[in-house]
């Protein structure tokens, strides 16, 4: 949900012809032949790009596939890499599942995949049970789920914010407190790394996985810093740069792990769970990763993100997830929308939340889960600063989108930091006043805008 990523990945739709190529060995033309199966069941092709919940999504699926007088058939596959762009190439081809899993991190312009008619709204469809327990009426996001009146997925689930992970066995070693602040990071990671001794290093970037998104831009939000003014209604980069010289310094002096700024994040999570890493950070779909996928050799703690002084003074971003969005072409849409149902049915829902696989977004559901069970996702338990802000304004401004200019600026060698924030600032806000001119956005402001609480000011959607 951050930036404008996506509308660049389908604007440069035809250029991807290596994703193309994968698509003609796991892609279905669902809109041609997806109607049946052995035994006359109707065929719905599931795509997801999580990775975490595989051993329970495998085991719904094959329970729900064997009911005897179920006349729907659901074929589930993981897309993890390059998934945005793997359902625009499968739309342009022809070749879209029925349904594709969907979370507020995807990064999914929800207008651009309706106005491309990838998707189609189900706000028809929905019926009284799933309304009552996935509370429909309450995670209606205008612009991420939910365009004007119509919905286009539910999301069942919440991802917390983001929190600090670390090896409390290196920490130990080192004789290092938990980190409350940025520079307490920074000589964190130091000591780590000079007590490894080229064993273990202190902190741990996916560097190749929305690096920025993953946790440091949750530190700015907690400092009370965003890179969208709510107030004022433009964008500004200007208070990120203390957070990027922090990096800088952490490369800068060798205590990120070697090859970090290359690396995605399974490669990131194998090394922490290897007890190779000091600090990690991530939201809390780290708990069936280093419980389940790479369980973790070592004891692992979590606290809250470091703010520039140690006070929280702003939200921290938490994440509408595990929904799924409905493709325009599927012919088999009552058979598609069966499946929606049983992905958030009560039962089900009650096993992935016990699970640890995400933390209830429901009133309903937070009632139903028995929360003895959910094991470290306790640790993640939201915090009362966080909260859902406002969609910011799409814009597709000149060069880099911020997270990858943002990054890259905090790299060693990277651009001039003060140079990178000003083109930012001056693209963002040129791409910004455009759009708003040719009627392609709107101009977002809030009335009585807390930095605490950015959901509950009044939303002004401005043509000017």
């Amino acid at each position: 949900m951050r930036g404008s990523k996506t509308k660049r990945v389908l604007v440069s739709l035809l250029a991807t012809t290596m994703v193309m190529a994968s698509l003609v060995g796991c892609g279905k033309n669902v809109s041609k032949d997806s109607t049946t199966t052995k035994g006359e069941k109707t065929k719905v092709v599931v795509w997801s790009n999580n990775r975490h919940d595989l051993e329970y999504m495998n085991k719904m699926v094959a329970e729900f596939n064997a009911i005897k007088d179920n006349n729907v058939q659901i074929e589930y596959t993981v897309q993890a890499d390059n998934y945005v762009n793997m359902i625009t190439m499968a739309a342009s081809s022809n070749q879209l599942p029925d349904l594709m899993s969907v979370s507020a991190s995807d990064g999914i312009s929800l207008k651009a995949f309706s106005e491309a008619k990838i998707v189609q709204p189900i706000t028809s469809m929905i019926s009284a049970g799933f309304k009552k327990v996935n509370d429909v009426d309450n995670v209606k996001y205008q612009g991420l789920n939910v365009l004007k009146d119509e919905i286009y997925w539910v999301p069942t689930g919440m991802r917390s914010g983001s929190r600090l992970i670390y090896n409390k066995d290196l920490f130990e070693k080192s004789a290092v407190e938990v980190p409350t602040t940025m520079a307490e990071v920074v000589s964190a990671a130091k000591k780590i790394t000079a007590d490894g001794a080229g064993k273990s290093y202190g902190i741990i970037f996916p560097g190749q996985s929305g690096p920025w998104g993953r946790w440091l831009e949750g530190a700015a939000e907690m400092s009370g810093v965003t890179v969208y003014d709510y107030v004022n209604g433009k964008y500004d980069f200007t208070g990120l740069k203390p957070f990027v010289e922090d990096v800088r310094e952490m490369f800068d002096n060798k205590s990120t792990f070697p090859g970090t700024a290359s690396m995605k994040i399974d490669p990131i999570r194998t090394q922490f769970a290897e007890g190779n890493v000091g600090i990690h950070a991530n939201a809390s779909q780290e708990v069936g990763v280093l419980t389940k996928q790479f369980p973790a050799k070592m004891e692992w703690g979590v606290a809250e993100l470091p703010t520039l002084d140690g006070k929280v003074k702003g939200a921290l971003s938490i994440t509408p997830q595990f929904g799924w969005m409905m493709s325009s072409k599927t012919e088999n849409k009552e058979a598609a929308m069966k499946v929606i149902e049983y992905f958030g049915s009560e039962n089900f829902l009650k096993g992935y939340l016990e699970g640890g696989y995400s933390l209830p977004i429901s009133s309903y559901m937070d009632k139903i889960v028995d929360k003895s069970k959910t094991g470290r996702l306790a640790d993640f338990a939201l915090k009362d600063y966080e909260s859902v802000y406002p969609l910011k304004p799409e814009v597709t401004p000149e060069g880099k989108n911020y997270a990858d200019a943002i990054w890259s600026a905090c790299l060693t060698g990277g651009p001039d930091i003060d140079k990178t924030i000003a083109e930012l600032n001056k693209n963002y806000n040129d791409a910004l006043d455009k759009a708003v001119k040719m009627g392609k956005v709107q101009r977002i402001k809030v009335k009585n805008y807390d930095p605490l609480h950015p959901s509950k000011g009044t939303i002004e959607y401005l043509t000017e």
